[in-house]
Parts: structure tokens; sequence; C-alpha cells
């Protein structure tokens, strides 16, 4: 262990893992970012762990920085809150600021989403960050702070009880209600990560709780579709693009595959509005819209369930009865009906068959009455990602199939989803081709055509015919939506034979 030690005069001193500050030990560099660099490091004498983040030597010696640096020491502390970082103490010395603050053990945001297939966040696991964000943010602007530069890097997820605990890093760019903010709000400054910034921010404008709703928008399109909903070659491209263009359309599947509600896609559209007063009024009612949906699931699942064991207390009962008195007749019928029923109420409690509304009244419609929005071609150049299907099928096999994705031209022959059903996009090249279930003889249309059927534990044969060319048979699994693109192979005409005259 070395003391700090300069051995230049007016040099800044060197500090590296090894290093003693004050009553620690740096013993680990946790991090490293442009204005300085984060070590994991250990009380000399007591033994306990925090983490020390040290500005770098060349902005030491500029007082506005410095300033900049130690209000997000004031800043925290004066907001207290249990999902925002806690920082102990900071310190200046000659040729050296940094701050102490809590040791967290876990991951950021950002190097969860660096996880792939099945190892990525689920849906219901970014509902809970992003709602624990809003809640850490709304303690922030009640005090009258806005963070300004909320990213992946900046939110922390550590496990606390069994559960992700969130933890809001880095206000050291943070606006405060205080009109003497020299530090941060002088004209024109921008201040922030550029993908992240609000269209007002962009443009070096002031801003407010509104440019953190934004950002928090921005996280959760990153978080559902792995990318950023804006890119540009260059900062005033993206500003612009920022202000002007619409954001990249969603997947209609996160990277670990679950499909994105309706309902949610609405939630983020409203978050990433290009006017401040058209989006959430806070964070509070962001988060309230995030909760809600959960929360509706979980009673109707609650209250079907109730009255699926209570149908089936009902014909059980009344089986004893019929039993008691001789009444057999329809006895069979009778349970079977009550199973169905049952069955029935079990399927609903697994869907939310009510309107979601966000905390502004907006109505926001269920899942099975929108579909999520289709990949459009962005400004830059770039298109967002979507579901794409696989291999076509070959006759008498099993097509090929995959997760449904809409194709260019569909016609709907059920229309919505509905509840207890799957989706079947089905294309052939050429298109036009009659499609057949051979275990019912229903016709499904002609291709490209999308069809909802009845959700159904196995797999069925399909039967796809066109004039002029050969029939296909291939088989669906019914317990998912599938797409099949089937390839279709001419039949080879016979040579005429001239006849003779006689």
């Amino acid at each position: 262990m070395s003391e700090i030690s300069s051995t230049v005069v007016g040099t800044a001193p060197t500090v590296d893992v090894g290093t003693a500050l004050g009553s620690y030990e740096l013993v680990g560099l946790l991090g490293r970012g442009a204005m300085g660099c984060v070590y994991r490091a250990r009380h000399i004498r007591l033994g306990r762990e925090v983490a020390i983040k040290v500005l770098n030597p060349e902005y030491v010696a500029r007082p506005d920085v410095v300033e900049r640096f130690f209000r997000e020491a004031r800043v925290v502390n004066d907001i207290d809150h249990e999902h925002i970082v806690e920082v102990t103490d900071f310190v200046e010395a000659p040729g050296l600021a940094y701050l102490v603050m809590e040791l967290l053990e876990g991951a950021s945001l950002r190097e969860l989403m660096t996880q792939r297939g099945r190892k990525y966040p689920p849906l219901n696991r970014m509902l809970r960050i992003m709602t624990q964000v809003c809640e850490a943010l709304e303690a922030a602007h009640e005090k009258g702070v806005v963070h300004r530069d909320l990213k992946p890097d900046n939110i922390f997820v550590v496990e606390r009880d069994g559960a992700d605990f969130v933890k809001v890093l880095d206000f050291g760019v943070a606006k405060l209600r205080d009109p003497v903010d020299h530090a941060a709000t002088s004209a024109g400054m921008v201040l922030g990560t550029p993908h992240y910034m609000a269209p007002e921010q962009a443009l070096g404008r002031d801003v407010d709780r509104r440019a953190d709703i934004w950002a928090a928008g921005v996280v959760l399109y990153e978080l559902l579709s792995g990318k950023v909903p804006f890119t540009a070659p260059s900062f005033v491209e993206l500003a612009i693009f920022i202000r002007e263009q619409p954001q990249k359309a969603l997947p209609r599947r996160t990277p670990r595959g679950e499909r994105i509600p309706a309902w949610l896609a609405a939630v983020l559209t409203k978050s990433l509005e290009k006017r401040p007063d058209d989006r959430f009024e806070s964070m509070a009612t962001l988060a309230k819209a995030l909760r809600a949906p959960r929360r509706r699931r979980t009673i109707v699942r609650s209250r079907s369930l109730l009255a699926a064991v209570a149908s089936a207390a009902i014909v059980a009962t009344g089986a004893a009865v019929a039993v008691r008195f001789g009444v057999t007749r329809n006895l069979g019928a009778a349970l079977e009906s009550g199973r169905t029923l049952v069955r029935e109420l079990e399927s609903e409690a697994r869907t939310d068959p009510s309107p979601s509304s966000d905390a502004t009244g907006t109505s926001i419609p269920p899942p099975s009455s929108i579909s999520p929005p289709t990949a459009t071609r962005s400004p830059a150049g770039t298109s967002s990602p979507t579901s794409t299907s696989v291999a076509p099928a070959t006759s008498q096999r099993p097509a090929t199939t995959s997760r449904a994705t809409s194709p260019s031209r569909t016609m709907s022959a059920s229309g919505p989803q509905q509840r207890g059903a799957v989706e079947l996009v089905i294309r052939s090249s050429p298109p036009g081709a009659s499609v057949v279930r051979l275990d019912t003889g229903q016709r499904l249309g002609k291709t490209p055509l999308r069809v909802n059927v009845a959700r159904k534990a196995a797999a069925v044969w399909l039967r796809m015919t066109l004039d002029g060319y050969r029939p296909v048979k291939f088989a669906v699994d019914l317990r998912k939506d599938n797409t099949a693109n089937v390839p279709l192979h001419g039949v080879a005409k016979k040579p005429k034979v001239a006849r003779r005259r006689r």
C-alpha cells in the first residue's frame, strides 16, 4: 500500500490500486469514465468496503467541474431515497477530489442487456426494474432535481431479499431547482448522453422532469428491442432526428423472444412524445402505467380461479345429489359441462380481458386488440429488428415454422387474435394457394393469409393447393403461433403427341 505522493511540486498526485486515500485503501478498479474512475476501497482499520469515485486530474483544476462533482453528494443526500446510491463523504485536497459511496454488488442494466437468449431479462423483470427507476426519479423530482443523464449504465441492479433492487447512479449533471445553477445551466450547454436526450435537451434548451421521462422511455425501448430508438453518424444529425423523426418501430418480440404487448408499446409511445406536455406528467404516472396491467391481471386471475373452484364445487355437489337420489341419466354430461366451464375460466385467468388505462386516463387497448407496429426504415438507414421465419416446407413433410410475423400482404380470416387462439401466418411462392386444415376440413383461405385458430396441444396437417402446382401437405403446432413459408413446384406438362391423319 502506498500513500498519495507527488514527485514534482504542482503536479497531480498518483492514484491507483494500492493507494491510500485518507482512511481507505484502493483495492480494485470498478470502472473508468470520461470524468474519473471508480475504485473498490476498504477502510484500513474497520475493514468496511466502499466505492470511491476519483475525479480525473485534468478536471481537478477546474472549479466549475469540481463544484458539479461535489453537487452529486449534496443532491443524493438531500433526496435520501432507497433506490438512489448513498454518498457518505466527499473530499477535496490539492490536486485531488473524490466521493465515498456505498459499494454495490450486482450488475448495471447495461450488463444485463448483454445477455443472450433465455438469459436476457424477461418482461416482468424489465417492468419491475423500470418501476423502481421511476420511484427513484419521482423522489428526485419532488426535491427539484432533474437527473438529465439517465441511461442503462446509470441503473444498477443488486439483489435484496432474493429480488431485484435498483440503485440509480450518477447525479453529477443533475439540474437543481436553485436558479443559481451556474455549473449546469449555462445558455446552450448540452449535458447528458446524446442517445437518451429529450428533444428539448438535445437543443440545449432548459429542461424539467419530463426530460427524465423521455430518457426512461428510451431505456425501456432499448430493453424491449436491444437498440436505441434513434441513431445517426453525428450529434447534430442525431439531435435533428430526435426532434423531428419518429422513433424506429418496436420489433414484435424482445431479444428473449417474448411478445411485446400492445399496451406496453402504447406506454412507450407516450413516454417518447416530442412535446413535453404530451408525455406522462410525472414519473409517478409512468410507474402507475407500468404497474396497472400487471395488477389487473393478478386480480382477474384470482377472481377467475376462485370462480373456477366454486364452479367445480357446484358440479361436485350436484353429482353427489344425483347419485344419492338415483338421478344418473345426465350425470356424465353435467360433469363434462363443469369441467369445460373450469377450463374456460382458467383460460380467461391467463388473459387480460379489460382495457388498460394510463395514469392520464388515456385508454390503452389490451394486447389482443392491437398488433405491435411493424419494422420501418429509420432515418439513419437502418431497420429495427423483426422476427423472421426460417426455411420453407417441402412436400409431404412438416413445414418449418417460427413465431409469427406479419406478411407484407395479409388477409385476416378471423379478426384480432382471441383468447385461447393461436395465430397462423402462411405464405406461398407463388401466392394465391388455397389452404385447408385436414383434421377438420376447414378452408383457411388463400395465401398470403393470417388466421386465428383454436389452440390445441397437438400438431395438425394443412394442405396447400394451386392450379398448375403440386399439392403440399405440412404440419403446424397449435400450441403456439406459427409462420410457414412454402415454395410450390410446378407440375411438369406432358409433351403433346401429334396425331396422324388417316
